[in-house]
């Protein structure tokens, strides 16, 4: 028995440290993200993929699918954001959809006045993307005579998580979208004349900042169905618009803030940066 107890602890002493060295190997490969499946598919230069306008219709061009970004772009909640101006190609048109990706550094308590970290998307009258009650957030849309309509996702949003998020306006139902599922339908009638001096990272004021990441930021001039945005979800981060004839936008903020729709909206970015580790917080639809 002793003979047998002296073998096994010659050979720990002897192979110990090579299962020591192999463990903290496994360990560090997986805090690398070597398994994460966002890892194991292409990633996209900034600009592989576009809609291409011309006489004969709007189509896509470019590597477009199976693809995540390269980099999205980072907002630190006190000087970034992304200015794009007005969007000629909404006008008053009744039905619109915003989509984007999100990853939100910290979630606060709602306050109309302290607020300044959770606008990834703003402009004069709405939509706009504010801070809620409880850790989740809503969408606003106002009349500009000091009437509005909002929408709440009542869904508590985690820290350093990536979401799906659309809102669309169909007739006068403002709906809401998270991660492709519904969560709220609300009817009204108080409605922007347009998308006037929209920003990307930052709401109305001046003072009220994202602090956190954005990607791929969509607009149309059309209402999306239920399965648009399902599909769009399901595409992942990366995923090129599903409605290359009504995209009046795209931002896919892989590396710069241009315009991938064919309309030159491109935006213009203030101490935004960009970076390449943001798979983190991420998990493929």
């Amino acid at each position: 028995m002793s003979f047998k107890s002296q073998s096994a602890m010659e050979y720990l002493m002897t192979y110990g440290w090579a299962i020591l060295i192999i463990a903290v190997v496994i360990v560090a490969i997986f805090q690398l993200g070597i398994f994460n499946n966002s890892n194991l598919v292409p990633h996209a230069l900034s600009g592989a993929c576009e809609v291409v306008r011309n006489a004969a219709g709007s189509s896509l061009a470019g590597q477009c699918n199976n693809e995540i970004p390269q980099s999205v772009a980072v907002f630190d909640g006190a000087s970034s954001y992304i200015s794009v101006g007005n969007l000629p190609q909404i006008g008053s048109t009744t039905a619109w959809a915003v989509s984007f990706w999100m990853d939100s550094a910290a979630v606060v308590s709602y306050d109309n006045s302290l607020d300044a970290n959770f606008v990834p998307i703003g402009n004069n009258e709405g939509p706009r993307f504010e801070q809620a009650t409880g850790g989740s957030f809503a969408v606003v849309v106002g009349n500009g005579a000091g009437q509005y309509l909002e929408g709440t996702y009542t869904t508590s949003l985690l820290p350093n998580t990536w979401y799906y998020v659309v809102v669309i306006r169909s007739g006068n139902n403002l709906i809401g979208y998270l991660n492709g599922a519904q969560v709220f339908n609300t009817g009204g009638t108080y409605w922007p004349p347009g998308f006037a001096n929209l920003t990307i990272g930052q709401g109305y004021s001046s003072s009220r900042k994202f602090d956190g990441q954005i990607s791929n930021v969509q607009i149309y001039n059309t209402s999306l169905s239920a399965n648009e945005i399902s599909a769009l979800y399901l595409e992942g981060i990366g995923g090129a618009p599903i409605d290359p004839t009504h995209i009046v936008g795209w931002w896919p903020l892989n590396g710069n803030a241009q315009d991938y729709s064919g309309n030159n909206n491109g935006g213009v970015p203030t101490n935004v940066a960009y970076t390449s580790s943001w798979a983190s917080g991420y998990t493929a639809p």
